[in-house]
């Protein structure tokens, strides 16, 4: 199977790591509720957000790692859904993923399983946080959420009921074998994990959303972004996971970075890290 991306994969060990590109989308400042005046001036009126997916190959298993947002939130995001339009190399080697990890559920990761309420990758086991899948399918919580929160809900729980039959929970962490681990990083959602990749000595991560801004983050990981359920919790999981990449320089990606590259963080001694780009 060949997947086009305009990024060279990453090889850990015996494993390649693709970066797949879905477009991107622009947020508004606003989002950012704790900022300084100074932060929020970098950030404005928007900022871009890239909105990256990855294929991870081991020789064993193909495991998609987010599905990007398919057409579900063009309406406000156009340049979104880019790796699963129809006729891309993705969808036309769809039957030949075997395995998909969902960071965690919302639309921007999971619009792009299901079109025509069909799975679009029917063979794929799709690997989930027990509390992730249990919290957006309670039948109870469109009515617990404010109103102008319920078509998103609605619009998840759309999307879940298809792939329902193909999902595999687990309780915080799993071990996908060959390489391929996922773990707890609560806060932006109740069941966000994270990919933790190791072969041959090597290892790299995958961040999902536990961080979203580079623009904002790296200097001052305690910056809360409006979508996180739990900012505080959220705040502290960015910083546990940044003194780790730091300290054992271990190359990551995460979804919302302005470009696919993976790179490396560097403590700067006042609490923020700078980003360094693998060459």
């Amino acid at each position: 199977m060949s997947i086009t991306s305009t990024t060279s994969p990453l090889h850990i060990g015996d494993i390649a790591i693709t970066p797949l590109s879905d477009g991107h989308l622009d947020i508004p400042a606003a989002y950012f509720s704790n900022a300084s005046d100074e932060e929020i001036q970098a950030v404005s009126p928007t900022t871009r957000f890239g909105a990256t997916c990855w294929l991870i190959e081991t020789g064993h298993k193909k495991v998609l790692v987010d599905a990007g947002s398919g057409t579900w939130l063009k309406a406000r995001f156009p340049e979104t859904g880019c790796i699963t339009a129809a006729g891309s190399s993705l969808i036309n080697a769809a039957n030949d993923i075997t395995d998909i990890i969902l960071t965690h559920m919302h639309a921007d990761h999971i619009g792009g399983l299901v079109a025509d309420g069909q799975s679009l990758f029917p063979n794929a086991t799709v690997h989930l946080q027990n509390s992730e899948w249990a919290f957006w399918t309670d039948e109870n919580l469109v009515e617990a959420v404010p109103e102008d929160k319920k078509p998103i809900v609605h619009l998840i729980q759309s999307l879940a009921r298809p792939i329902a039959s193909q999902i595999r929970l687990h309780d915080g962490s799993a071990d996908l074998e060959n390489g391929v681990h996922v773990a707890g990083a609560p806060g932006h959602t109740p069941g966000h994990q994270i990919v933790r990749i190791s072969s041959g000595g090597k290892q790299a991560m995958l961040l999902g959303d536990a961080l979203v801004s580079g623009a904002l983050q790296f200097t001052n990981p305690d910056v809360h972004y409006a979508l996180d359920s739990a900012p505080e919790t959220a705040a502290a999981t960015r910083k546990t996971l940044f003194a780790e990449l730091a300290a054992e320089q271990i190359p990551f990606a995460a979804t919302h970075l302005d470009a696919p590259d993976f790179g490396t963080l560097t403590a700067t001694g006042s609490g923020g890290y700078h980003f360094k780009p693998l060459a």
